[in-house]
């Protein structure tokens, strides 16, 4: 017979005791308390591998508990629910229902943190305070029930006693001595290590208030304690996008120029010629913005000689992007790093990978500080690598300026210190994806944005970059392309910003004052304009010595026949021509009404001289520049011998082209890129205009 059977034949004082005995008992009650504990133990205690070891613990003996409570809660229940109410019976009730309703909770937050996306809050608040209820009313259960029957009169009752808090101290031990055990098992080796003796430059370090010290200098990127990484720690970006996780995302970063920033065959060969003419430990300079893990890692040194660490395919990773917790609009990579608190498993295979992505859903909160800082919604976040300038240390001559795209903006006219109506970098280059199935869609710090909006951030940071996915063939890289494409051509509608920002091309082309018709034989004079009609900063704007945006006109007689053409791509070459078979030259846009509006500049050393490989480290000045500041135009003329022969009407056409990269940087940086990969640089019509004017015969003048 057990010790809850025939109601009518035990008093209520064999029921008590069997109860102490009942090695069920004893079993539910540890688990109880250590599952309260372990729980408890998240909440107040800072991240660590105990704290994950703990969680593990908290549901794996949860899971085994579910069935010996149910039995006991059973036999418990048929002891005592037909017995005169008394407090202690009413402490039961209430802990009854407390237990139920966190193992009910506890199952679904079980459930959404192994299948995702992610924990919902609801049932974790009531998972949470269910069990701070529960962990409050067992030991008073407890007490009360002790209480009731003093040991001292009732000597096997106080025995038994004293057996189950020895069976529950042995139990909380054994759980204490397995967390101990399993985190020490488990301990990862430290991810950051001090920088070497003699690792830092003198010349950037010593007494130079700019770098302070900084041993990544020349980049001004850092890291707390100015310690390095393992690259390990900032690497893994695939893990980040497992099913149930950030997939989407994944998806959208891996063609993106942040994915390529460093494993591109022209900025390889660029930081080759760098440390060749230089030294090897210079080319920190890039490593900030470009290659942040080898930098972190210490791979921009002379003992290395790929420049490279583990993980440098991943250029600006997902975790080393979302690990910047300061930044400033300095330029030259200016932020500060602070390397994450690895989950249990990150970056390994299998079901130990997967028990990471668990530990994260279900352990949120450490994810979010290393990850959800709200200096990544800042333009001044962007502007820590979108604004660069030559130090004197490094060109030898004096501080220049470089690309800066952060001051473009800040300066132009869409940036306004009205939340309502100003526009920033994410705005317009990290467009809302809808019906989201990322666990962090949703944004209530943004203006413009709700909690519950359903939607991410895009991050393929769609802008200008369509050739390199497409050389590279990286995943997605159609969708990236074609994304860009629509972009440049200025057929992207994005809904959120739609009442602030003007439809149509970025850039557009247009004619202005053409006369209605020409003498045969006589010179027509055309004046063409650009407007830089959405750009939030210069159009152009990036590294001007290779991005080029031109105007390519046509004028074509009644008969077909092409009278003049002027920016045309050289068949052979794909160099961009003044006129037929006459290469551009900056001194064509000089307004003697011959070549073409052609959007550069040119960077020089100190001696004057053009550097055509993207030599910054020597940059000493420029010359030639033309850019269109935000909601400005440009406009050039065009001086047009019309044939005495020519036929009426003469239709003249202006199509604004783009390419990102100058095609004599690419035959000089790399020669072979295009035809090895068997892709070649695209030409993007951004904006066409078109006239038609009449000829008159010299004899009607």
């Amino acid at each position: 017979m057990s010790e809850y059977e025939s109601r009518t034949g035990n008093t209520s004082r064999d029921k008590a005791l069997a109860g102490w005995r009942s090695p069920l008992g004893t079993w539910v009650t540890s688990s109880l308390a250590i599952q309260a504990l372990t729980g408890l133990w998240l909440y107040v205690a800072p991240f660590s591998v105990a704290s994950q070891v703990q969680l593990l613990l908290h549901v794996v003996l949860g899971l085994s508990t579910l069935v010996p409570l149910a039995i006991y809660q059973k036999r418990h229940l048929a002891a005592w629910w037909r017995q005169r109410v008394t407090a202690e019976m009413i402490l039961g009730y209430a802990l009854l229902a407390a237990v139920a309703t966190c193992v009910v909770t506890g199952l679904v937050v079980t459930w959404q943190s192994a299948a995702g996306p992610r924990l919902g809050p609801t049932w974790d608040l009531v998972h949470l305070i269910s069990g701070i209820a529960a962990t409050v009313l067992l030991p008073v259960h407890l007490v009360t029930a002790a209480l009731r029957r003093p040991g001292a009169v009732d000597a096997a009752l106080a025995a038994a006693r004293r057996a189950f808090v020895l069976r529950g101290a042995w139990a909380l031990a054994a759980a204490a001595a397995l967390v101990s055990v399993a985190s020490f098992a488990l301990r990862a080796p430290g991810g950051t290590r001090d920088v070497p003796e003699g690792y830092a430059i003198p010349a950037y370090v010593a007494d130079n208030p700019d770098f302070a010290g900084n041993p990544f200098a020349p980049s001004n990127a850092r890291t707390d304690g100015d310690r390095m990484v393992d690259p390990a720690l900032l690497a893994g970006s695939e893990g980040c996008g497992a099913p149930g996780c950030h997939d989407e995302i994944l998806a959208e970063w891996q063609p993106s120029a942040h994915r390529f920033a460093a494993m591109n065959a022209p900025f390889q060969s660029v930081q080759r010629a760098f440390a060749a003419d230089r030294t090897p430990a210079e080319t920190r300079y890039c490593g900030g913005c470009h290659d942040p893990i080898s930098l972190f890692a210490g791979a921009k040194d002379l003992s290395n000689q790929d420049l490279a660490a583990p993980g440098m395919q991943e250029g600006i990773s997902c975790i080393a992007c979302h690990s910047i917790s300061a930044a400033d609009s300095r330029g030259n990579a200016d932020y500060r790093l602070t390397p994450p608190q690895p989950y249990l498993g990150t970056n390994s295979e299998g079901w130990r990978l997967w028990v990471s992505h668990f530990l994260v859903r279900a352990y949120p909160r450490r994810h979010l500080i290393d990850y959800d800082r709200n200096i990544l919604r800042t333009p001044e976040f962007c502007g820590a690598c979108h604004k660069q300038f030559i130090p004197e240390e490094l060109n030898g001559f004096g501080l220049i300026s470089g690309q800066n795209q952060y001051d473009e903006w800040l300066n132009g006219h869409w940036h306004s210190e009205d939340p309502e109506t100003d526009l920033s970098c994410t705005d317009c280059h990290m467009r809302l994806v809808r019906n989201s199935r990322d666990p962090g869609k949703g944004e209530k710090g943004d203006a413009h944005r709700t909690e519950d909006d359903d939607a991410h951030r895009h991050h393929g940071f769609i802008a200008t970059n369509s050739f390199i996915p497409a050389v590279l063939r990286l995943p997605h890289w159609e969708t990236q392309v074609a994304l860009t494409e629509e972009w440049v051509r200025g057929e992207t509608v994005i809904e959120e910003i739609d009442d602030r920002w003007p439809r149509g091309p970025v850039a557009s082309v247009d004619f202005v004052a053409t006369p209605a018709a020409v003498a045969a034989g006589s010179e027509l004079v055309l004046r063409a304009t650009v407007v830089n009609r959405k750009a939030g900063h210069n159009f152009i704007t990036g590294p001007l010595d290779f991005v080029r945006s031109w105007i390519h006109l046509t004028v074509t007689d009644g008969a077909g026949r092409v009278i003049d053409e002027r920016g045309a791509i050289d068949p052979e070459t794909r160099h961009i021509l003044d006129a037929p078979g006459v290469p551009h030259t900056a001194a064509s846009g000089s307004g003697d009404g011959r070549g073409t509006l052609v959007l550069e500049a040119n960077p020089v050393d100190a001696e004057g001289n053009v550097l055509e490989e993207h030599e910054l480290w020597r940059k000493a000045g420029g010359r030639d520049k033309r850019v269109i500041f935000p909601r400005h135009t440009d406009a050039h003329v065009y001086r047009i011998d019309v044939p005495a022969d020519a036929v009426g009407p003469l239709r003249v056409t202006a199509q604004l082209l783009f390419r990102r990269y100058r095609q004599q940087f690419l035959d000089l940086v790399v020669p072979d890129m295009e035809r090895e990969s068997g892709t070649f640089q695209p030409t993007i019509v951004q904006s066409t205009a078109e006239a038609t004017i009449d000829v008159r015969s010299r004899d009607a003048e």
